[in-house]
C-alpha cells in the first residue's frame, strides 16, 4: 500500500536527519518541516496541509500547501491560492483560539468529516479556506510533555470524480508522523533537548520497525560466535552478534540499523551477512562487550578505557602523588597503570584504523598521536614524567636495550603475547633520541588483513592492463617507489597474489614481513645477526626462484645483486624511496649500478602515492574555476563538475569529510627509446619526457583523473603531488 511505504520512507529520512545531526540548528528546521509536509501529503493523499508552531503566546504558520487539484487549469485561481498561502505564513494567532488552538491547548487530536450534510464546523472551514472542506484531521506535535505545534490536513485527493474523505486508518499514521517530527523539531529549537540513550533506542526501534532490547540478558547469545568474531571487530563497528541463522548469515544487535557503513564494514570483516537486527542503546552494547570479553586486570589486560587510564595518571601527577597511586608507580615500566596505558593505546589505535602510533615527548607534555588515512591526529596529552616508563615498557615488549637512550633502535612487538583480546597484530617499532627525550613510532601490521586485489588499489584501467603485462614477464626488475606509507608493499603483495600459482616459486626477503601469503616463501631480515637483504638475495639465487621480492633496495650491495638476479632469468620486484619514476634511474645509478645494467634489467618503475578518498556520503559537487580549471585542463584536457569535502563531514566519515584512501600511480615502462636515454645518462627531465611520450601518465595527471572520477578532491591531490614542470 502507498501509505505504508510512504511512512517507511519518512521514518528513514527523519531518522537519518536525527542521527546525522548531533547538534542540529534552527536553520535545518525549514527542510525538516518541508520533508514532513511532503511525506504527509504523499502518505495521506491530502489536498491541503498546514503546519503550526507555538512561539511564546502565539501560534505561527510554518508551512502551507495546496494541491494543484484545487485549481486545475485555472491560472487565476492558482494565483489566488498562492497569495492566500503567503498571507497565512505571515499570520499569528493567539493560543487557545480556533480548532488548532484547541488541539494545542488540550494536546488531543480532532477528526471531522461530512456524513449526510455538511456540519457547521466544515462550513466554517470552507468559508475560511476558499474551497469546500469534506474532512479534516488535526493532531498535536508533542515533544515529551510539551505541545510545540500542530499538523492539520484537509480533504483527500478526489478519486474518479468523487470527493474522498480521511478514514480511521489515516489518523494513527498522522499521529505517528507528528511524533517523529515533534521530537526532531524540538531538538532544533532547543539545543538542551537531548534524548537519553534508552529513549533514543526506543525511538530508533519504532522508526525502523526492529525489535528493541532493553536488558543485557533479554536475548540468548551464542558465546562461541562472539569469541570467533572477536572484540576488535565488535568494538570497532559497534555491532554485537547474537546467533548464527545460516552458515553465511547471523543476527546482531545495533544502536542504529540505518548505519549502512558500519553494517557493510562488519559484513566485510566477518564475511557474514546480517539478516536479523535488534536495536539496543550504545550503553547496553558496551555492557555486552564487557560481559563477554572479561580479561585479567592484574596482568594489565583489563578492559579499561584509554581515557580513564590517562585520567588516573594525570590526576596522580596533578595531586603530587597523594592517593592510592604513587608517582613512582607511574614512572615504572612494570606498574599496572603504565602496562594498561601501553596496551590501551595500541588497542585504541588499532580500533581507530591507525597505521602508526607516535609517542612524542615535548617540553612539558607527552603527546600521543595516531596517523589515520595519512594524517596525524592528536589522541592524548599526558604529563612529561610518564615518558620514561611508557618508552621503557615498549622497549621491553620488543626486546630492546632499555639502558640505551642515546642511539636509535628498531624492534618488533608481537602483540598477541600481551593481550587476551582477539587482536592479531604486530608492531614495527623505531625509537630515537629527541631534544626532550626518546620518541617512539610504532607501525601497525595487521596480520588478520588480507591483501587487496590489484583492481582495488586505484590503478586506472590503462595502467592496470600495462602493469599486469609487466608482472607476467619471465625476468627483469620491477621497482615501486614513493615515500613511507604510500602503499608500495601492498601493491607488491597484490601483484604476487596474481602470479602465485603452484608452478611458480616465489621467495621474499622482508623487513618486516607485513602480510603472510599462502604458498610463498617469506624470510624475515635480522640485521643483529647479519641477515641482510644482500645476504638473503645471495641465498635465494641458489634456491631456484622464479620470482624474488626484496623489501627495499637500500645500499650498493643489494642493488648490485638485485640487478644481477634480474639479468639471470629471475623476475625481481622491490621498493625504493624516490619521488617519481624517472628519478629512480638516477638513484640506482648513484648506488653504483652501471647504466647499461639498469636499462637491460628494468621492466618498469611504478611511483605511487595514497590520496584521501572524499566521503561518498557527504561530498559536495561544484564547478572548478580559475586556477583549478586551468590545472585540470592542462593535466588531462578536461574540465567539468568535481567534488570537495564537506567542511563538517558526517557520521560515516566521523566529521572528517574523507574516509579511506586511493592510490595514484606513475607507471614508467621500459622501451627502446628509454633504454637509449638511460645508456646515454640523460637527465631525469629528459627521461620523463621520453616516458610521457611513450604513454606514461604522471602522478599529477593520475591524481587529476581521480579528481575527475570524484574519488578525491583537488585540495588533497595538489597537497600530495604538485603540477608537472615537464610537459
Amino acid at each position: 500500500m502507498p501509505t505504508a511505504s510512504s511512512a517507511n520512507t519518512l521514518r528513514r529520512s527523519l531518522l537519518i536527519k536525527l542521527i546525522s545531526k548531533p547538534a542540529p540548528s534552527r536553520e535545518d528546521m525549514a527542510s525538516v518541516i518541508e520533508l514532513t509536509a511532503s511525506k504527509v501529503v504523499e502518505a495521506l493523499q491530502a489536498q491541503s496541509i498546514t503546519l503550526y508552531l507555538v512561539e511564546g503566546n502565539e501560534i505561527v504558520f510554518r508551512h502551507v500547501y495546496y494541491s494543484p487539484s484545487l485549481w486545475g487549469a485555472d491560472k487565476a485561481l492558482e494565483a489566488k491560492f498562492k497569495e492566500t498561502a503567503a498571507k497565512l505564513l505571515k499570520l499569528r494567532l493567539p493560543t487557545g483560539k480556533g480548532i488548532v488552538g484547541k488541539v494545542i491547548a488540550e494536546g488531543k487530536e480532532l477528526f471531522f468529516r461530512n456524513t449526510q450534510t455538511q456540519s457547521p464546523m466544515m462550513a466554517s472551514m470552507t468559508q475560511n479556506t476558499g474551497f469546500e472542506v469534506f474532512s479534516m484531521l488535526t493532531v498535536p506535535l508533542k515533544a515529551g510533555n510539551a505541545v510545540i505545534g500542530a499538523i492539520q490536513v484537509l480533504n483527500k485527493e478526489p478519486v474518479s470524480g468523487t470527493n474522498s474523505q480521511f478514514t480511521d486508518t489515516d489518523l494513527p499514521l498522522l499521529l505517528e508522523v507528528a511524533e517523529y517530527s515533534a521530537s526532531l523539531i524540538q531538538r532544533m529549537l532547543d539545543p538542551k533537548h537531548q534524548l537519553s540513550a534508552d529513549d533514543t533506542a526506543k525511538f530508533i526501534a519504532r522508526l525502523t520497525n526492529h525489535p528493541l532490547v532493553t536488558k543485557i540478558d533479554e536475548l540468548p547469545i551464542d558465546e562461541k560466535l562472539v569469541q570467533v568474531i572477536g572484540d576488535a571487530i565488535i568494538r570497532r563497528e559497534g555491532i554485537f552478534p547474537t546467533k548464527s541463522l545460516t552458515p553465511n548469515s547471523l543476527a546482531v544487535i545495533m544502536a542504529n540499523p540505518l548505519d549502512y557503513a558500519k553494517r557493510e564494514a562488519f559484513q566485510q570483516a566477518t564475511e557474514l551477512v546480517i539478516d536479523e537486527i535488534h536495536v539496543a542503546s550504545a550503553t547496553l552494547i558496551e555492557a555486552l562487550i564487557k560481559k563477554y570479553f572479561k580479561t585479567d586486570t592484574n596482568a594489565g589486560n583489563g578492559d579499561i578505557d584509554i581515557s580513564k587510564v590517562a585520567e588516573v595518571i594525570t590526576t596522580a601527577y596533578n595531586s603530587d602523588g597523594t592517593g592510592e597511586i604513587t608517582l613512582g608507580d607511574l614512572e615504572s615500566e612494570d606498574s599496572a597503570p603504565i602496562i594498561q596505558l601501553t596496551n590501551r593505546v595500541i588497542e585504541d589505535a588499532y580500533i581507530c584504523g591507525a597505521s602508526d602510533i607516535h609517542i612524542e615527548p615535548q617540553e612539558k607534555d607527552l603527546v600521543i598521536r595516531y596517523r589515520i588515512d595519512g594524517l596525524c591526529q592528536e589522541k592524548l596529552r599526558l604529563p612529561k614524567q610518564v615518558a620514561n616508563g611508557l618508552v621503557t615498557r615498549i622497549k621491553i615488549m620488543c626486546n630492546l636495550d632499555i639502558a640505551e637512550r642515546r642511539l636509535p633502535q628498531d624492534g618488533r612487538i608481537v602483540f598477541k603475547k600481551y593481550t587476551k583480546k582477539n587482536i592479531d597484530i604486530d608492531l614495527r617499532v623505531a625509537t630515537g633520541p629527541m631534544n626532550h627525550g626518546e620518541k617512539v613510532v610504532m607501525r601497525i601490521l595487521d596480520k588478520s588483513k588480507s591483501t587487496l586485489p590489484l583492481p582495488a588499489l586505484g590503478f586506472s584501467d590503462e595502467n592496470l592492463a600495462r602493469y599486469r603485462e609487466c608482472i607476467r614477464q619471465p625476468y627483469g626488475m620491477i621497482l615501486h617507489c614513493g615515500p613511507t606509507g604510500s602503499g608500495k608493499s601492498m601493491t607488491l603483495y597484490s601483484a604476487l597474489g596474481e602470479v602465485n600459482t603452484p608452478d611458480v616459486n616465489i621467495q621474499t626477503a622482508e623487513d618486516p614481513i607485513e602480510y603472510t601469503l599462502a604458498g610463498i616463501n617469506q624470510m624475515q631480515m635480522s640485521r643483529q645477526i647479519g641477515l641482510t637483504f644482500a645476504r638473503a638475495l645471495r641465498c635465494y639465487l641458489r634456491m631456484d626462484p622464479d620470482i624474488i621480492l626484496v623489501g627495499e633496495i637500500r645500499d650498493e650491495e643489494t642493488a648490485q645483486i638485485a640487478v644481477e638476479a634480474a639479468l639471470t632469468g629471475h623476475l625481481l620486484v622491490s621498493t625504493l624511496h624516490t619521488n617519481d619514476a624517472p628519478s629512480t634511474i638516477s638513484r640506482i645509478g648513484e648506488m653504483g649500478v652501471e647504466p647499461f645494467n639498469i636499462s637491460a634489467s628494468l621492466v618498469c618503475v611504478c611511483a605511487q602515492r595514497l590520496l584521501r578518498r572524499v566521503c561518498k556520503n557527504c561530498k559536495q559537487p561544484y564547478e572548478p574555476a580559475g586556477r583549478e580549471k586551468e590545472i585540470l585542463e592542462k593535466a588531462i584536457g578536461w574540465s567539468g563538475q568535481i567534488f570537495k569535502a564537506h567542511p563538517q563531514g558526517c557520521p560515516v566519515c566521523n566529521g572528517n569529510g574523507y574516509k579511506g584512501r586511493v592510490g595514484i600511480h606513475e607507471l614508467m615502462i621500459n622501451s627502446e627509446e628509454l633504454t637509449e636515454g638511460i645508456n646515454k645518462e640523460v637527465e631525469v627531465a629528459a627521461l620523463k619526457r621520453i616516458a610521457m611520450k611513450n604513454g606514461m601518465k604522471t602522478l599529477h595527471q593520475d591524481s587529476m583523473l581521480k579528481v575527475k572520477m570524484g574519488l578525491t578532491t583537488m585540495e588533497d591531490a595538489l597537497s600530495n603531488v604538485p603540477p608537472d614542470l615537464v610537459t
